[in-house]
């Protein structure tokens, strides 16, 4: 009894202390840690109603810092950024009554077009799951189980883990596709950067139950 108690007390640490890192250290993590963290989004749920092989319907692409590929998937996904930042301002501008709903995430966009991204130029590997379309649509779940993994996984041996969600943007893109050695169109896509953080994040403030769950 005393040894389970002691793993949900370290399960719900970690869950707890789950935080985006967004400054990273030049520093490479320990192989062994990465193979902990790649092996927890290879067993994370899929769609399996849909009926491809779990070998067929994921893949996991693994950037390294300092490389012809990452520099060249920066430049896309950019690219991209900044491609769709000016589409949200003139659709902002043309039809003002969106931007109760809207305005927010354009001006993140709007950041990023103009800033970068800097962990995905600092952390050691930028990591890109892919999901392959199915029936039923299930891909967006399945990759958000197979980050979630890889999240958790990272605080668990100290790493700093930031998502790249701008990366879903790229699975129509024939060039980025073609770094994944994957067929644009097929498959959803999402990003996370996986590094040394430069220092240990915030503690994060206290949640309380009775804010969240109704019990029914």
């Amino acid at each position: 009894m005393k040894e389970i108690n002691q793993v949900v007390k370290t399960f719900n640490s970690i869950v707890c202390t789950r935080r985006s890192t967004r400054k990273f250290t030049p520093e490479i993590p320990a192989p062994d840690k990465m193979n902990d963290i790649l092996q927890s989004a290879i067993f994370a749920p899929f769609g399996g109603a849909t009926g491809i092989p779990l070998k067929e319907i994921r893949t996991i692409s693994v950037f390294s810092q300092n490389t012809e590929q990452i520099n060249r998937a920066r430049e896309l996904l950019f690219s991209q950024i900044r491609r769709r930042a000016r589409i949200m301002s003139i659709v902002l501008m043309l039809f003002p009554f969106l931007r109760k709903r809207m305005q927010s995430f354009a001006n993140r966009l709007s950041r990023l077009a103009q800033n970068g991204i800097p962990g995905l130029t600092e952390g050691a590997y930028y990591i890109v799951i892919a999901e392959k379309k199915g029936f039923p649509p299930v891909e967006k779940q399945s990759i958000s189980h197979a980050m979630q993994n890889m999240w958790l996984s990272a605080t668990a041996h100290d790493l700093g883990f930031q998502l790249i969600s701008a990366t879903g943007m790229m699975s129509k893109n024939k060039e980025f596709m073609q770094l994944l050695g994957l067929k644009a169109g097929d498959y959803a896509i999402d990003g996370c950067v996986i590094g040394v953080p430069k220092k240990a994040p915030q503690a994060r403030k206290r949640r309380q139950i009775e804010d969240f769950v109704t019990w029914i």
